[in-house]
C-alpha cells in the first residue's frame, strides 16, 4: 500500500529555514598612492567592495605612527585635501563624502559589517589626525560632518543597536569619544547639545560589560569600557553647566557603578582619576551635583574595590586599584568641597544648632539646669545627623577585614565627629567580647583609634562654646564608645591573652584622658557661660564612672602582670594615676594600698644589667606609682619593708640621687617636697632656712666627695631620722625651738641632732666615716641657709671626735673616704686653711668654690671597656671621653695604649651608621695625629684634652651652640697646634653663630678652660697665651650673672693650687686689684664674702718676701684693709 499525499504544500517545495548569517573576513591591498586611496573609497553599491576599501584604509592608518615615513604622510594629506568640500566653511560642507555615503547606504541595506567598518575607520582616522597639526583643519570639517543631521542619526542608529552587536557600538563610542576630544575638546559642547542622538544610549550602553572570562583585552574593550571613556572625556572639556546636566542623566550613577569590580584596572583608575580631577576638584559644579552623583549606592560600590583581585600585564607598573579606591573615597568622605561631607556641628545632633539665639535664652536664669531642657537626654537610642549619605555608607564597610576600610571610617569620624555615637549604635549587634582572633583585632583597632581622636574644638560650635552643652550621652560615646562596656573590659583585663589585656589597659588610658580633655574644657566653658557647663561635667564623670570598670580590677590585672613585661607595667601604672588624677571620687572609694606596689617598683629599678630603655620603662612606671601615692590616702610613706629596709621617702630620696637629671622624672621632685611638707620636716619654702632642695643639695655635694649609693649606714641613719621626725613632728619641732630659740632651725635638723649620740657610741668605724663627711656636708650647707650656727657647730662635735678616738685605737682600719683621683703633675704643695684662723662664713664659701672646681678623673679600665660597647653608648656614654683623658696619664706606656685605642675607636665609628660618625671620627683622628709625638715625651697638653673631651658633648648635640664653629674648625686641618687654646680667639671675638648663645658659648668656653688647668706647665701656657687677661676682663661685662664670674673665680682658685700660680696671678695680672673691683661692684653679701675669702687665699700661697719686695710692701696696706 502506498503512503498518502500531503495536504500542505505541494510534494516537490522546499520548507522555509532561518538565513545563516556569515561573517566573512574582509579583504585588503596596500595603500601606495592618495589616487589609489581615493578608489578604494569611492561610493559603490557593492558592499563587498566597499568593505574591501574600508578594510585597506584601516591597515594602512594601524602602521601609521609618528615615526611614519614622510610618503605615508603625504598619501593621507594629499587624499584628505581632495576629500575636502569646495565649501568647506559653509555649514552643510560633508568631509569624506564618499565614506559618508557608503555609512548611509549600508544602514540603509542594513549590513553590519560596513557599518561597523566605517566607524572604526572613522575613529582611527581622526585619531590619527589629532597629533599631526597640519591636519587639524581637516579633523575639525570631519568632526562637524558628525554633526550634521544624516551622520548623528547614523550615531543615534548605531548606538541603539542591538546589545548583541558589541563590534557596531564599540567602535561608534569611540568615534564619538575622538570627535569630543578632538583639537582640546573644541566641539564637545556642540556633541553634547546634540545629546539626544550622541548620549542618548551612554547609560544602556555602560551596562553592556565583557561577558568572558577574567579580564577584557585593553586591544578589544567592550562597549562598557568605551562608553565610561566617553564618560570622562565629556565630563573633562564640558562647561560646568554642561556637566551638571550629564551628572543629571538618569541612572548614570548605577551604570557607572554597577559593575565596576569587574572591570579592568587600567578603567577603574581612569574613572577614579576622572571624577577626582574633573568633578569633585570642579569648584564651579556645585555641591548639591556632587552629593548626587556621590550617593550611598556609589561609594558603597567603590568600598567594593577594596577586594579588587583581577590582574592584568603591565599592572605592576601602575597603582594598586585598592589604594586608588582609597584615596579617592578619603578624598571624597573628609573633604567638604566634594559634596558627600556636609556641614555638622560635631557632638550637637541634626536640629541643635549650638549657635541659635533660642539656646541663649533657654540657658538664661538662676535655676536652669540640663533637666529642664529637652532634648539633653534624647539621643541615647537614635541619634540623627547631617551626614546620612556617610552614615549609611561606613555601616556597609568591614573594618576589622581591612586595615584600609578601618583608615577611611576613623578619617570620617575626624572629619564628622557626628558620625561616632551613630556608627556604634548601628553596629550593636557586633560585640566586643575578648576572643583572640583577626577580626576581633581589627575591631579593636577600629575602637582604639576611635578613642584616640580629639574631641571637636567647642564640642563642634563654629562661634566658640555654645550657651548649652552638647548631650551628655553623645559626649560620653565620643570618649568611650558603647560596645565598650563594663563587663567587656572586666573580661578583657582578666583575659588569658597577654594581649587582650594589654589593649584593654591602653584603651581605658585613652578614654581618661579624653575625658580629662573633656572636663577640662566643660570647666572653661563654664567660667564665662554659667552653671550648666559646671553640671555637664559632673554629669559626665557621673555616666562615664558608670560604664567604666571599677579601680580594684584595675589593680589587680596590674599585679598580676610579670616583672619582666615592662610595658604592660607602664601601661598599667598610668591608668592607676589616670584613676586618681581623672576621677579621684572613684579610685578613692576602692581603698587601694600602693605601698608594696611603689616598694617593688623601686626595687626593679636598682637591678643592673638592664638596657637605657627597659630603664626608661622603669622609671615611668616609677613616676606613675608615686603619683598614685601621692593621690592616696593610705600610703604609708615611712613603713619599712622586709626588702629594702629602708621606707620608701628614703628610697626615693635614693632614687632621686642615682637618676641623671636629664631623665629624672617631675613627679617624684613634687611628691617628695608635697610629704615633707605634709610631715613637717622642714620650714615652709616661703621662709628661710633649711628646705628640700638643700637636703638634695647635701645628697648631691656628698656623692660627688663619697660614694654614698651603696652605703646602708647612711641611708639607714637618715631613714631612722625621717622615719622618728614624721611619727612625731610637733616633737620635734618643740625640740628645735629649744636648741635654738627664735631662729629658722628645721625640725630635720633637730632629729639629727638627738640621733647622732647613738650612732657614735654604736662604735661602727664604717658608719662613722661616712656619717662624719654626711654631718660636714650638711652642716656646710645648713649654714648657707642661715640655721643656728651654734648648734651646727654642736652637731660636728661628737661624731668629729668618735671618729678621731676611733682612728687612734684602730689605725689603718677605718675605711677612709676616697677623694677624686687628680694627675700627678696636679700633685703640688697645697696650704692648708685652718678654719678657726678665718671667718666662718668665709672659709666655707672658699670650700665650696673649692669644692665645686672640676678635676679630671682618669679610669685606666677605659682601655678595654669601650670595645664591648656600641658605638651610641662609646659616644653618649662617656667611654670616648675617658679614653681621651687617659692622654694626660703620668705613665708612658697607659698614654701610648690610649693613643692605639683612639686610633682603633675613630674606625669602629667610622664603619657604624651613626648620626654624627664623622664628625666624631674627625675629631678623634685629628686628637690622635696631633699627640702622636707628644705621647712619648710626656702628657698630652691640658687643653687640647679638655678641648677634645668638650667637643665631644658637642658634637652629640646638633642643637649645641658651638656645634658650627666646633665643625669649622675640624675642617681647618689635619693636626692641631699643641701650644694653644682652641675656639678661644673664635668665642671671646667673634660673633656668636646663635644671636642669643654668647653666654652659653662663654660658660662653655670657661668650662674647658678650667679642666685645661691642672700643672705648672699649663700655667705657663695661660701666661704665655695671654688668657688670664682676655677671661678677667669678661667681669667687667654688667650683664653677665653669677654662674658665670663664678666660673671666673673657679679658673682663679684652680691656679692657687698650682706652686708659683698665687705669685703668677699678683705680679703678672694684678689680681688683687681686679679683686679689689669686683668687691666694690657686688652688693651680695654672700659673693663679696667669698671674694675677700680667695684674695685672702691668693696672699696665704703666695711667695710672701717676693711680693713684698714687688710691691715696695705696699702690699702690707691692702692686707690690713682687708683685716677691718
Amino acid at each position: 500500500m502506498g503512503k498518502r499525499a500531503s495536504r500542505g504544500a505541494p510534494p516537490n517545495s522546499n520548507p522555509r529555514k532561518r538565513v545563516k548569517v556569515a561573517h566573512e573576513a574582509p579583504t585588503c591591498e596596500d595603500v601606495t598612492t592618495s589616487r589609489q586611496l581615493r578608489q578604494l573609497l569611492a561610493f559603490e553599491q557593492d558592499l563587498g567592495k566597499a568593505r574591501h576599501g574600508l578594510q585597506s584604509f584601516k591597515v594602512f592608518l594601524d602602521n601609521f605612527s609618528s615615526e611614519s615615513s614622510s610618503e605615508r604622510l603625504d598619501i593621507l594629506s594629499q587624499y584628505l585635501q581632495a576629500s575636502t568640500p569646495k565649501d568647506h566653511d559653509g555649514p552643510d560642507a560633508v568631509y569624506l563624502e564618499d565614506v559618508m555615503a557608503t555609512w548611509n547606504y549600508a544602514s540603509q541595506m542594513g549590513n553590519d559589517d560596513v557599518l561597523s567598518a566605517v566607524t572604526v575607520v572613522l575613529a582611527l582616522l581622526l585619531k590619527v589626525v589629532s597629533e599631526i597639526l597640519d591636519l587639524r583643519p581637516q579633523g575639525l570639517g570631519i568632526c562637524r560632518t558628525l554633526l550634521q543631521k544624516r551622520q548623528l542619526e547614523l550615531l543615534a542608529k548605531n548606538l541603539s543597536a542591538d546589545k548583541a552587536k558589541a563590534f557596531i557600538i564599540s567602535p561608534t563610542l569611540r568615534l564619538v569619544r575622538e570627535a569630543v576630544c578632538f583639537d582640546g575638546g573644541a566641539l564637545a559642547r556642540a556633541f553634547f547639545r546634540d545629546r539626544k542622538y550622541a548620549y542618548d544610549s551612554l547609560t544602556r550602553n555602560m551596562r553592556i560589560k565583557f561577558l568572558g572570562e577574567g579580564v577584557e583585552d585593553s586591544r578589544r574593550t567592550s562597549p562598557r569600557t568605551n562608553a565610561i571613556r566617553l564618560l570622562m572625556s565629556s565630563l573633562k572639556f564640558l562647561h560646568w553647566e554642561a556637566k551638571r546636566e550629564l551628572l543629571y542623566e538618569r541612572d548614570l550613577t548605577g551604570a557607572l557603578t554597577s559593575s565596576i569590580k569587574d572591570d579592568p584596572p587600567y578603567l577603574i583608575l581612569e574613572v577614579l582619576d576622572g571624577l577626582k580631577s574633573h568633578v569633585l576638584m570642579d569648584k564651579h559644579l556645585p555641591a548639591e551635583t556632587k552629593s548626587r552623583l556621590l550617593n550611598t549606592t556609589m561609594l558603597t560600590r567603590l568600598a567594593l574595590l577594596y577586594a579588587y583581585s583581577h590582574t592584568t600585564p603591565g599592572d605592576a607598573e601602575t597603582r594598586p586599584v585598592d589604594d586608588a579606591a582609597h584615596e579617592f573615597l578619603m578624598t571624597v568622605c573628609t573633604s567638604s568641597e566634594s559634596g558627600a561631607l556636609r556641614t555638622e556641628f560635631g557632638l550637637y545632633p541634626k536640629g541643635v544648632d549650638p549657635n541659635n539665639d533660642q539656646l541663649h535664652d533657654s540657658a538664661a536664669g538662676s535655676d536652669v539646669s540640663l533637666d529642664r531642657i529637652v532634648w539633653a537626654n534624647k539621643f541615647k537610642e537614635d541619634v540623627p545627623v547631617h551626614n546620612t549619605t556617610l552614615s549609611e555608607f561606613i555601616k556597609t564597610l568591614r573594618p576589622w577585614n581591612s586595615p584600609k576600610q578601618s583608615e577611611l571610617i576613623i578619617a570620617v569620624f575626624r572629619a564628622a565627629p557626628e558620625l561616632i555615637a551613630d556608627y556604634f549604635l548601628g553596629k550593636r549587634d557586633f560585640t566586643f567580647e575578648p576572643k583572640l582572633s583577626a577580626t576581633w583585632i581589627g575591631y579593636a583597632a577600629l575602637l582604639f583609634n576611635t578613642v584616640q581622636l580629639p574631641l571637636p574644638p567647642f564640642f563642634g560650635s563654629k562661634e566658640g562654646f555654645s550657651p548649652v552643652p552638647p548631650p551628655i550621652s553623645l559626649v560620653l560615646d565620643n570618649i568611650l564608645p558603647l560596645p565598650v562596656s563594663q563587663k567587656v573590659l572586666v573580661r578583657c583585663l582578666s583575659h588569658e591573652s597577654k594581649l587582650v589585656s594589654f589593649f584593654a589597659t591602653r584603651l581605658l588610658v585613652l578614654a581618661l584622658q579624653k575625658l580629662d580633655m573633656a572636663l577640662q574644657m566643660m570647666h572653661n566653658a563654664s567660667s564665662t557661660l554659667g552653671p550648666l557647663w559646671s553640671e555637664a561635667a559632673r554629669k559626665l564623670t557621673d555616666e562615664f564612672s558608670q560604664r567604666c570598670l571599677d579601680l580594684k580590677y584595675a589593680t589587680t590585672a596590674f599585679r598580676g602582670i610579670p616583672e619582666e613585661d615592662l610595658l604592660s607595667r607602664e601601661a598599667g601604672s598610668r591608668l592607676l594615676r589616670l584613676y586618681y588624677q581623672v576621677i579621684p571620687q572613684v579610685a578613692l572609694l576602692a581603698k587601694f594600698d600602693v605601698s608594696p606596689l611603689l616598694v617593688n617598683a623601686i626595687k626593679r629599678l636598682d637591678r643592673q644589667g638592664r638596657s637605657t630603655q627597659d630603664q626608661a620603662l622603669a622609671l615611668v612606671e616609677l613616676e606613675n606609682l608615686v603619683a598614685v601615692a601621692k593621690s592616696s590616702p593610705g600610703m604609708r610613706w615611712f613603713a619599712k619593708a622586709k626588702s629594702p629596709s629602708l621606707s620608701p621617702f628614703t628610697s626615693l630620696l635614693k632614687v632621686h640621687l642615682e637618676t641623671p637629671e636629664g631623665i629624672l622624672p617631675e613627679t617624684l621632685e613634687s611628691t617628695l617636697a608635697f610629704v615633707a611638707t605634709e610631715h613637717e620636716f622642714f620650714l615652709s619654702e616661703d621662709q628661710e632656712g633649711f628646705a628640700l632642695r638643700h637636703l638634695f643639695l647635701t645628697l648631691n655635694r656628698l656623692h660627688a666627695r663619697v660614694p654614698i649609693t651603696s652605703s646602708t649606714e647612711l641611708w639607714g641613719f637618715l631613714d631612722n631620722c625621717l622615719q622618728r621626725c614624721s611619727a612625731t613632728p610637733i616633737r620635734y619641732i618643740e625640740l628645735a625651738q629649744e636648741l635654738a630659740p627664735n631662729t629658722k632651725t628645721s625640725p630635720l635638723t633637730a632629729t639629727i641632732n638627738e640621733q647622732l649620740p647613738f650612732i657614735v657610741r654604736s662604735g661602727d668605724a664604717s658608719a662613722l666615716a661616712v656619717v662624719k663627711e654626711f654631718v660636714s656636708v650638711y652642716t656646710t650647707v645648713a649654714r648657707a641657709a642661715n640655721e643656728h650656727e651654734p648648734l651646727l657647730k654642736a652637731l660636728q662635735k661628737p661624731v668629729g671626735a668618735a671618729f678621731i678616738r676611733k682612728m687612734d685605737t684602730d689605725a689603718g682600719k677605718i675605711p677612709l673616704p676616697e677623694s677624686p683621683a687628680t694627675p700627678d703633675a696636679m700633685a703640688t704643695t697645697e696650704v692648708a686653711i685652718d678654719p678657726s684662723q678665718k671667718g666662718h662664713k668665709s672659709y666655707e664659701a672658699l670650700s665650696s668654690l673649692a669644692a665645686d672646681s672640676e678635676i679630671l678623673e682618669l679610669d685606666n679600665s677605659a682601655l678595654l671597656r669601650w670595645t664591648t660597647r656600641s658605638v651610641g653608648e662609646i659616644i653618649d656614654e662617656g667611654y670616648a671621653s675617658s679614653l681621651v683623658a687617659l692622654l694626660s696619664s703620668s705613665h708612658t706606656s697607659i698614654r701610648k695604649e690610649a693613643l692605639t685605642n683612639i686610633f682603633k675607636m675613630a674606625a669602629k665609628i667610622k664603619e657604624s651608621s651613626h648620626e654624627e660618625k664623622d664628625q666624631v671620627w674627625l675629631l678623634l683622628v685629628e686628637l690622635a695625629e696631633s699627640c702622636k709625638t707628644e705621647v712619648d715625651k710626656g702628657p698630652a697638653p691640658g687643653q687640647i684634652v679638655a678641648f677634645a673631651r668638650r667637643a665631644l658633648d658637642v658634637l652629640k648635640n646638633p642643637l649645641h651652640c658651638l656645634y658650627d664653629k666646633v665643625n669649622t674648625f675640624l675642617t681647618r686641618g689635619p693636626v692641631w697646634s699643641l701650644d694653644r687654646f682652641p675656639l678661644l680667639h673664635e668665642v671671646l671675638q667673634e660673633a656668636p653663630s646663635r644671636d642669643d648663645s654668647y653666654y652659653a658659648s662663654v660658660s662653655w668656653l670657661l668650662g674647658y678652660l678650667l679642666e685645661s688647668l691642672h700643672t705648672p706647665s699649663d700655667l705657663a701656657l695661660f701666661h704665655k697665651r695671654r688668657v688670664y687677661e682676655r677671661i678677667l676682663s669678661l667681669a667687667s661685662n654688667s650683664y653677665m650673672r653669677l654662674p658665670l664670674r663664678s666660673l671666673l673665680l673657679r679658673i682663679v682658685h684652680r691656679t692657687t693650687c698650682l706652686e708659683g700660680g698665687s705669685t703668677t696671678l699678683i705680679t703678672r695680672f694684678g689680681v688683687i686689684s681686679w679683686l679689689e673691683a669686683q668687691r666694690a661692684q657686688r652688693s651680695s653679701a654672700v659673693e663679696s664674702e667669698l671674694l675677700k675669702a680667695l684674695q685672702q687665699r691668693i696672699w696665704d700661697t703666695c711667695d710672701q718676701e717676693r711680693i713684698q719686695e714687688w710691691s715696695g710692701k705696699g702690699i702690707t696696706m691692702v692686707i690690713d684693709d682687708w683685716n677691718l
